[in-house]
């Protein structure tokens, strides 16, 4: 019975002991946590907050070294995490706190929300430490020549994920979703691809399409390459694929032709793409030769030794030299803007070319520059040019804005059926309709803002067209607007 009793004493003590070493244990960490000295959120763009666990700290309901710390995934989760293969366990982090003892603190989520919380992140806030490291969680490449080239139709149409196009790739970027919740509409609809790449994690490869169909893009976006199918693909049964390069070797366009003649892989369609006195281009050959170097400043001749081939086979590939055309400067002439966009509406004439007469009654389109055109508008031949070419070689110019000479104006009619013309500043006061200013007549000057032009092709002796926005202002007689020559160049 004593021997029970002092063993119970025994254990009772062991026990007793053990419990107050615990809760000092506790009462010291207590006292010796760190404390937050500050806790911010972060502002720097959301897509270089990327980041990966290093596996080297567990993630914590609060700063890992402050009181009340609880674990959320371990270091031997996080270094799970790390080697994750799905893009769900990627992590954004937006918060960092700092404790007083220098150590800093990322709070981070993962994309899926599974885990969120503190990680420890180094000394130092201007980089990622300690538990975390910088992401990418996708790599942009470089496209195929095939891809450049291919037309693409989705393989899965509607509302699953695999027929569904994103703002980016799916789970490469925190809360950032699909483009649209439903491509059901788009199941005949042809794609090219503009963009390539790869997840990190998964190393699938996602592209981006756009709808050739320029006017309805609602579902252009990222997609992975594997649920498209590409309509153009290269069939080595009745098909020659070829290749325009320049005289240094660089790809220009490759196309996939269908030769008429052909009778299988490797069967001899020579006849589809030459004629033989003299050897030149077929002219179905031609024609789908010059749609592709259209546009480009390149010509591509059959008649060009380098061009021609002695036999040609399904299956195979055909490679043409293309040479580039010569530099012309064009001409270019300012027009007001017309009702439909992109288009010209009235032609601005220069006063250094051409001075309206006392009896003119469109003073408005006679207009003055106050620089001189010294870079011409320049181009190889047959190459195309766009609105924002011309409007950067007019700004690089200085002619962003031209003004019209003083004019007076004379209002005749009513309601809808009034008309407006505009006259010389010395026509007479006394001229029914005319503007006044009290017992004087009111003087006008349109001024011109550039704000485009209409694309077109450079050609020898060829005009561009570029287009201002009117804005009619009140002026006086003794209002100067310096004019600036223009020669042949502009006007």
């Amino acid at each position: 019975m004593q021997s029970s009793l002092k063993k119970s004493l025994y254990l009772g003590l062991a026990a007793l002991s053990f419990a107050s070493v615990a809760a000092v244990s506790t009462t010291a960490s207590a006292k010796s946590a760190a404390k937050v000295t500050s806790d911010k959120v972060l502002t720097t763009d959301a897509t270089k907050r990327n980041v990966n666990l290093t596996g080297t700290n567990a993630i914590y309901t609060k700063p890992g070294t402050v009181k009340g710390a609880k674990v959320v995934a371990t270091t031997t989760t996080a270094k799970n995490l790390n080697k994750s293969t799905t893009s769900h366990e990627n992590f954004r982090a937006y918060r960092v706190a700092k404790t007083n003892r220098g150590s800093i603190y990322y709070k981070v989520v993962s994309y899926n929300k599974v885990y969120r919380g503190w990680v420890y992140g180094g000394k130092s806030a201007t980089a990622f430490a300690g538990g975390l490291t910088s992401y990418d969680t996708f790599k942009e490449g470089t496209l195929t020549a095939d891809q450049k080239t291919g037309t693409y139709k989705l393989a899965n149409p509607g509302k699953t994920e695999a027929g569904l196009t994103y703002k980016q790739p799916a789970w490469t970027q925190y809360k950032i979703g699909k483009t649209i919740a439903d491509t059901t509409a788009y199941k005949d609809a042809t794609f090219s691809v503009d963009k390539v790449g790869t997840r990190t994690r998964e190393g699938d490869t996602w592209v981006h399409v756009v709808n050739q169909n320029t006017a309805d893009t609602k579902a252009d976006g990222w997609i992975l390459l594997s649920n498209l199918t590409q309509t153009n693909a290269f069939d080595e049964q009745s098909q020659v694929k070829v290749v325009i390069k320049d005289t240094d070797g660089n790809t220009i366009k490759e196309f996939n032709y269908t030769a008429p003649d052909a009778k299988g892989k490797d069967s001899d369609v020579t006849s589809d793409f030459y004629t033989t006195t003299p050897t030149n281009f077929s002219d179905t050959f031609n024609k789908a030769v010059q749609a592709q170097v259209s546009g480009t400043g390149y010509t591509v001749a059959g008649t060009d030794t380098v061009n021609q081939s002695a036999k040609v086979l399904t299956g195979s590939t055909l490679n043409l030299v293309a040479r580039k055309g010569d530099t012309v400067s064009m001409k270019v002439q300012p027009w007001a803007v017309s009702a439909t966009p992109d288009h010209a509406g009235t032609h601005l004439t220069l006063k250094t070319t051409d001075t309206p007469t006392t009896t003119a009654t469109n003073y408005n389109t006679f207009v003055t520059a106050s620089a001189t055109m010294t870079t011409p508008f320049s181009g190889v031949e047959g190459q195309t040019f766009t609105s924002t070419d011309l409007v950067k070689n007019l700004t690089a110019n200085k002619l962003n804005t031209l003004t019209s000479v003083k004019y007076a104006k004379v209002v005749t009619g009513e309601g809808d059926a009034a008309t407006t013309t505009y006259v010389s500043p010395d026509t007479d006061v006394k001229t029914p309709g005319i503007v006044k200013d009290g017992d004087h007549v009111q003087l006008f000057q349109t001024v011109y803002t550039l704000s485009g032009g209409v694309p077109g092709t450079f050609a020898k002796d060829g005009i561009a067209q570029a287009l201002y926005t009117a804005n009619e202002v009140k002026t006086t007689a003794s209002a100067t607007t310096p004019d600036a020559g223009n020669g042949s160049l502009f006007g």
